[in-house]
């Protein structure tokens, strides 16, 4: 005879072999699952064939990959991070970004040209994973583009020295984007002091369930009905723009923006970089190559003088919830200094600088719109608007452009 406990037992143990075999075909298909799910679990880099133990120490995206996306009102943001909905976004008319990625993970044609007119180096503004057109093509007749996301100028020196010096391009400039490549450096040099490698931290202080594509679906799903169930979410907070720009920005860019020069300055954050832009200066110098930094605002630097004061109040709460404490004061007055350090950088090292603050200001007061709606990177439009910025430098420098 059957038993209620043992009626729960067998049910029991055949939900637990129903999700055992549902979370193993998920495995099984990690790489086929939507990219918003498994970016954010510690085994995907590894599975999805990132290099995280090249020699040169920084690292490389999958060789060879076919990259094939479709950019929609949905793909093209990050509406995921924040309250807004695709619903309130403008039209958009969606359009596809194909190629393939060069052998060591980059967006570059094959082969590489064995003595490019130009060289560019940054972040995920210069790896362009979202627009058809990058703001570097068309600026010389031969490009090396050695743009990482996620990378700060510590990790892109190891990419200029392993691939960009022994090409001797005629010009390299190096990106430096304004919203975290302080703290991406501040990473890469506690990473390098602790002696461990980008596999290693991938996986630091995890648990077995945070491998689990079942427990991240819940999260997704939690997530998803809160935000629809928040109403007093700080997000969207809209500059006074025509139309209504949402800054929906991660919190954790907005602190530097509170910092002054001096502390700035102070920081081991920017003495490294200061001290890594100084030597890849130096080694362009001695090779006869031209050395330029083109910097990149954050979002908050362009719109933050057309938040109301209640919302910038609002926002500096929130940055202040994210991590050090900061006011909507503190932002008023010192929003320029990280800019104002890396330009006075520039004319101390007598290279040139290009500022994109200004082109995509004037962008914006024309009322264009930049920047993805729900995110903080460049639209096709942004790095349109940037690419005049390089052009402009190109011609004053006698960079060879193409037709």
């Amino acid at each position: 005879m059957k038993t209620p406990i043992g009626n729960f037992a067998r049910y029991a143990v055949i939900a637990l072999l129903t999700l055992l075999l549902l979370e193993a075909a998920l495995q099984f298909a990690f790489l086929q699952l939507p990219q918003s799910l498994i970016t954010r679990m510690p085994q995907y880099r590894q599975r999805a064939g990132f290099n995280l133990h090249a020699e040169h120490g920084a690292r490389e995206y999958p060789a060879g990959q076919q990259i094939d996306f479709e950019i929609t009102s949905h793909s093209g943001d990050l509406f995921s991070l924040t309250c807004l909905s695709p619903a309130d976004a403008p039209p958009f008319e969606p359009y596809r970004v194909q190629y393939t990625r060069d052998k060591h993970g980059f967006r570059n044609d094959k082969p590489w040209s064995e003595a490019p007119d130009l060289a560019v180096i940054g972040d995920s503004f210069t790896a362009a994973e979202s627009v058809a057109r990058p703001f570097w093509q068309g600026i010389a007749e031969s490009t090396l583009s050695l743009g990482l996301p996620g990378s700060g100028t510590l990790e892109q020196q190891r990419l200029f020295e392993a691939f960009a010096l022994p090409l001797r391009p005629a010009t390299v400039i190096l990106t430096y984007f304004g919203g975290n490549d302080l703290a991406d450096s501040l990473r890469y040099i506690e990473m390098q002091r602790s002696g461990q490698t980008f596999a290693q931290l991938d996986h630091q202080s995890k648990q077995l369930w945070d491998y689990s594509v079942l427990f991240h679906l819940v999260l997704a799903l939690r997530d998803s009905v809160a935000r629809s169930q928040n109403g007093d979410c700080l997000y969207p907070l809209f500059a006074e723009t025509n139309p209504p720009t949402p800054l929906a920005f991660y919190a954790d860019f907005l602190p530097v923006l509170a910092q002054d020069r001096q502390t700035l300055r102070a920081g081991e954050a920017f003495q490294q970089t200061r001290k890594s832009i100084m030597e890849m200066a130096q080694a362009a110098q001695d090779m006869g190559s031209r050395f330029a930094l083109i910097y990149i605002p954050q979002k908050a630097e362009l719109y933050w003088q057309r938040l109301s004061a209640t919302d910038k109040s609002k926002l500096a709460a929130l940055a202040s919830e994210a991590g050090k404490a900061v006011t909507a004061d503190q932002i008023d007055t010192n929003q320029t200094a990280q800019r104002d350090l890396i330009r006075g950088l520039a004319h101390e090292l007598d290279i040139g600088f290009i500022d994109a603050s200004l082109p995509l200001a004037q962008a914006i007061k024309r009322g264009e719109a930049p920047y993805f709606f729900a995110d903080t990177h460049w639209n096709q439009l942004g790095h349109d608007t940037a690419r005049i910025a390089l052009l402009d430098y190109a011609n004053q420098t006698t960079l060879e452009t193409s037709s």
